[in-house]
């Protein structure tokens, strides 16, 4: 599977927000999509979402599961960490190959999430597919999927926690899919590059995941006053 380049909104993921729903307002709370960075609250609004019943679907989890044979975890490390080390900084040797295995694989559990989901009728069932941050690299015929089939929830990390990020992402890396947005100018050393590249990386996933989402949420805003899980659904309603 080959990385996309970086296109420009119009080309793509704005023809996949023009996909209509044949849902209901409301049965489109039948199935959320929960998208944005690592780190910022998908996974543990998918957990809460479980005790209203929904079915979780953990695309995270299921890359890892079918990953981990590659990598074996250190003593109390997490098997995402030992996937960051696998994957590589984006000027490895191996990172180009194995970026491009991980959006295959993501790209096989999101579609198995998508039928999945697909598969209820409306009101039978309820379910909540927590993306990977990577989602957005993904087809955009099956981007139109996850957009058509409820309501896609941009939880997004605010401007002022990015360097934290890039901080954490050094110390404890997870697999970040770059595409093409990692580029060192002439003479310029790639440990040098990664914060410049990264704010830049960040830049364009915000106005990717924004341009797919019926809905966005302050994350941080969801951290600090904490509205429950109604409170959640209400926000998105």
């Amino acid at each position: 599977m080959r990385v996309r380049s970086v296109a420009p909104l119009g080309s793509g993921i704005e023809r996949v927000r023009r996909v209509r729903t044949s849902r209901t307002f409301c049965a489109m709370n039948d199935v959320l999509v929960l998208v944005g960075m690592s780190g910022v609250g998908k996974s543990f609004w998918a957990e809460r979402l479980t005790q209203l019943g929904y079915e979780r679907h953990d695309c995270d989890g299921a890359i890892g599961e079918r990953l981990g044979t590659l990598v074996e975890a250190a003593p109390n490390e997490a098997l995402v960490h030992a996937l960051g080390r696998w994957m590589g900084m984006p000027w490895s040797p191996d990172y180009a190959a194995r970026e491009a295995r991980y959006l295959a694989l993501e790209a096989a559990v999101t579609a198995e999430a998508v039928d999945a989901a697909s598969a209820s009728g409306s009101g039978s069932a309820r379910h909540v597919i927590d993306t990977t941050g990577s989602v957005i690299y993904l087809d955009d015929a099956l981007l139109a999927r996850l957009r058509g089939i409820g309501r896609v929830v941009y939880l997004r990390t605010p401007d002022a926690r990015r360097d934290a990020m890039l901080k954490r992402y050094l110390e404890e890396p997870k697999p970040v899919v770059w595409g093409d947005a990692f580029r060192a100018r002439e003479g310029e050393r790639p440990e040098d590059a990664l914060p410049r590249c990264y704010a830049e990386l960040l830049a364009w996933r915000d106005a990717r995941y924004a341009a797919l989402a019926h809905v966005t949420l302050d994350g941080g805003e969801l951290e600090a006053n904490d509205p429950g899980i109604d409170g959640f659904l209400s926000r998105i309603a």
